[in-house]
C-alpha cells in the first residue's frame, strides 16, 4: 500500500470520474433559459397595478355595468339584472320627480359621478342581437303605477350630444330584463 503510488491527474479515467456530458449541458442550459424568458416576460408587469393607466380600464366599465344593473336600476337586491320599470324611466329620462316618487335614491346623477369615473360613460339598453348598440338603443313604452311613458329611448351618455369616441374604451354588457322582456345593457367608459 506505501509502496504503490499512483500518479494524481495522469492516466486513463473511469466512467465514474468523467466530466459533463452534452446532454447534461442541453438540459441544464434549457432549464436556464427557460426561466430566464419568464422572468424578462413578467417581471414588467408586476408592477402595472401601480401604474396609471392612459385609457379606459375595463374593470371600470364592468363597476359601473355591474353597479347599474344590479343597484342603481334594480327592482330588488336579491335580483339583480330584472330592472325596476320606474326607476329605468327615471334614470334614463333624469326625471327627478319620478325618481322620489318611486324611491329610487341617486338615479338622476350622472353615471360618471355616480360611480366616480373621470372620462365620459355611456350606458345603453338594446335588443339582444344589436350589433351598433349606441347607434340603435331601444325605444320601449313602460307601463309604472306612477303613469305610463311612451316611447322612451334607453341611452345615457356624460356628454349631451353623445359619447366622445375616441379610441381607447372599455365596454361591458350584463343581460337585463324590464318587464319580463330580456335587453342587454351595455356600459362604454372612455
Amino acid at each position: 500500500m506505501w509502496g504503490d503510488r499512483r500518479a494524481i491527474g495522469v492516466g486513463p479515467r473511469s466512467a465514474s470520474a468523467r466530466a459533463q456530458t452534452p446532454i447534461d449541458f442541453a438540459v441544464g442550459a434549457g432549464v436556464f433559459l427557460l426561466t430566464l424568458a419568464f422572468v424578462v416576460a413578467f417581471v414588467p408587469t408586476l408592477f402595472d397595478p401601480f401604474t396609471a393607466a392612459e385609457t379606459a380600464s375595463p374593470l371600470v366599465s364592468d363597476r359601473v355595468a355591474a353597479g347599474i344593473a344590479g343597484d342603481v336600476l334594480a327592482a330588488s337586491p336579491a335580483e339583480p339584472g330584472v330592472l325596476s320599470p320606474a326607476c329605468t324611466v327615471a334614470f334614463f329620462e333624469s326625471d327627478e320627480s319620478l325618481a322620489t316618487d318611486a324611491g329610487c335614491e341617486r338615479v338622476t346623477e350622472s353615471p360618471a359621478d355616480r360611480f366616480g369615473v373621470d372620462g365620459d360613460v355611456q350606458v345603453v339598453i338594446h335588443a339582444l342581437d344589436e350589433e351598433t348598440p349606441s347607434e340603435n338603443p331601444s325605444s320601449i313604452d313602460v307601463t309604472t303605477r306612477h303613469g305610463t311613458f311612451g316611447d322612451v329611448e334607453l341611452s345615457r351618455s356624460t356628454d349631451e350630444a353623445g359619447a366622445t369616441g375616441g379610441d381607447d374604451v372599455a365596454v361591458s354588457r350584463r343581460l337585463v330584463s324590464i318587464d319580463g322582456t330580456q335587453y342587454r345593457l351595455t356600459v362604454r367608459v372612455w
